[in-house]
């Protein structure tokens, strides 16, 4: 059944409630089902009613993966003018993207020089292709050659360590040359030496193309512009497919109320979702959707996508949805209190607000809840990373909620969303909306400022602990925050670093590592807080006495650390 809408029937045993859910079910892709601007490298035509990677006959593949050069007989390092070999890989043909390794009157002798190419997955491969300088796809062929590489030897191989030969060439006199193995070789690295240079001509290398016979390592497909009919509440997405050890599936979404994507349509969704039936992360309620499928392997296998279906319901929670916090601009790792706004519009068919969920980047204590100005009874339950509100009274009528929040914002951009939930849809809440400005969406709190160090706000508590066994005391809590000062603006926490929180004797000896890993920006305090127990390394309950707490974390130019002295007593 093509791109059809069928309904499922659900019943919801507990509350005795029977409601109809729909969804958009794809089954079989062509031509007339593809948004060919946002596809590439995706095969639906070889096994009609499945997608799958294309093979890699006509496609290099080297293109911007990586690469490294090692010069013998000269003290050359790699720089980024005429010794990049990242350059050769990059797809582009023309002056500045090239390598040069210098002649043999220019000095001591670049032979035995060799470029390594990481494929970055298993591939099989049959030929290789080497571009001079001056020479390009659908360019002339009368160019002189004197900056063609002399002589090489080609080498492949699972690591770098066991590579055996698989061409070699003693005299060239091309200026592209292009080299079919005499069999398909699996291999993950390539390495190409320079076996001759010429007396007086540089060797000069733009670019250097790898094709094989197998399926290539990444594909996507993307379809048309589904339409529900109407705003709905997207559920889940499922789909079924062969997926052998080795290969990835993931799927986004994105949606709008345009039949065309449009300034007004959400972002692709997040996260892409690789495990079927999670709820999609969109923008609700939206009439139109478009979904990506991301097909991916590092073996020599494909996997094969026979079908997919969303789920939507017709019946919403809310019409539409406007949440915002203030106020939105505070200095950086300061704690504020903040009111997070939800204007919610309600008919007379939706269902009704249960519960509310904030999720919080940073740890946020709940103050308070109003409902149209007036404070109102109700339950929560507070975690690290959200709030989960349950009015007295169920929401059935457009409101006005408020919540208040005190918490301590510690990155460029701290996103509050938030999504309506009702029992009457137990499994589909609804995301709650979000206007944006400048690209920065209303819920989200602008810190500025910048911290003046990395760990900010280190406690150690409670100090001294007595980890006895008796229910009280037994651990000490850790906890700081760790600040990003290079972080963009317009990035959430994208750089990480190496943060270690180890405990020492005061002979310095290591006592216990706690933590040794990398982080981005991140509060490590509440339930994102460290805790030790007063164990060492083995498992062995310490003496009593003092001990130093140390945490390290690697800056962009020298180890920042904090020192604490914890004392353990019985």
């Amino acid at each position: 059944m093509k791109n059809s809408v069928h309904i499922l029937f659900t019943i919801l045993l507990t509350t005795g409630i029977v409601f109809s859910q729909s969804s958009i079910r794809d089954t079989t892709w062509n031509d007339n089902s593809v948004d060919s601007t946002l596809t590439s490298a995706i095969d639906w035509k070889s096994e009609p009613g499945k997608l799958l990677l294309q093979t890699g006959e006509n496609e290099n593949l080297a293109r911007n993966k990586y690469a490294y050069i090692v010069y013998k007989s000269r003290n050359l390092p790699p720089d980024t003018a005429v010794r990049n070999a990242l350059k050769l890989i990059d797809g582009k043909f023309f002056s500045p993207s090239y390598v040069q390794i210098l002649s043999l009157n220019a000095g001591p002798g670049g032979e035995g020089t060799y470029i390594v190419i990481d494929l970055q997955a298993v591939r099989a491969v049959n030929r290789v292709r080497i571009w001079q300088l001056g020479f390009y796809p659908g360019g002339p062929t009368n160019i002189p050659t004197n900056l063609r590489i002399r002589a090489y030897t080609i080498y492949g191989g699972l690591d770098t360590l066991s590579m055996e030969k698989l061409i070699q060439v003693p005299e060239n006199t091309l200026g592209v040359t292009d080299d079919y193995f005499d069999r398909v070789v699996e291999i993950r690295f390539l390495k190409i030496t320079v076996d001759v240079i010429d007396q007086v001509q540089s060797t000069v290398i733009s670019e250097i193309e790898v094709f094989g016979k197998g399926y290539l390592p990444e594909g996507y497909f993307t379809s048309k512009v589904k339409d529900a009919g109407q705003p709905v509440n997207w559920s889940k997405i499922r789909w079924r497919a062969e997926q052998p050890e080795g290969t990835q599936i993931s799927v986004r979404m994105r949606t709008g109320n345009t039949p065309k994507p449009d300034s007004t349509w959400s972002d692709w969704s997040e996260d892409s979702t690789s495990v079927p039936d999670v709820q999609l992360p969109v923008y609700e309620p939206r009439r139109y959707m478009q979904y990506q499928v991301r097909l991916g392997t590092l073996t020599l296998q494909t996997p094969k996508l026979d079908e997919i279906e969303i789920l939507y319901d017709k019946t919403l929670i809310a019409q539409s949805t406007d949440a915002s916090i203030s106020p939105q601009y505070s200095p950086i790792l300061q704690e504020n209190n903040f009111t997070y706004t939800i204007n919610i519009q309600k008919g007379a068919s939706d269902y009704p607000v249960d519960t509310i969920t904030i999720f919080t980047p940073t740890p946020s204590q709940l103050l308070g809840v109003s409902l149209n100005g007036t404070p109102v009874q109700y339950s929560a339950t507070i975690l690290a990373n959200k709030i989960v509100i349950v009015p007295q009274n169920p929401i059935t009528t457009t409101t006005l909620f408020e919540a208040k929040l005190k918490c301590t914002p510690f990155m460029g951009v701290n996103r509050f969303v938030s999504y309506l939930h009702s029992t009457q849809s137990a499994d589909n809440p609804q995301r709650v909306d979000t206007k944006k400005s400048g690209n920065i969406e209303s819920w989200s709190i602008i810190t500025t400022g910048v911290p003046p160090k990395l760990i900010i706000d280190f406690k150690v508590e409670p100090n001294p602990f007595t980890p006895n066994g008796d229910g009280v005391n037994d651990q000490t809590t850790l906890s700081f925050f760790l600040a990003n000062i290079a972080e963009p603006k317009n990035l959430v926490g994208n750089e990480v670093r190496k943060l270690k929180l180890l405990v020492y004797d005061l002979q310095g000896r290591l006592i216990r590592e706690i933590y040794n890993s990398e982080s981005g920006a991140a509060a490590f305090i509440a339930q994102n807080a460290f805790v030790w127990d007063g164990k060492d390394q083995s498992g062995k309950t310490v003496r009593p006495g003092p001990y130093l707490v140390q945490v390290v974390v690697e800056a962009d130019v020298k180890t920042e650390q904090v020192v604490k002295v914890v004392t353990v007593v019985y």
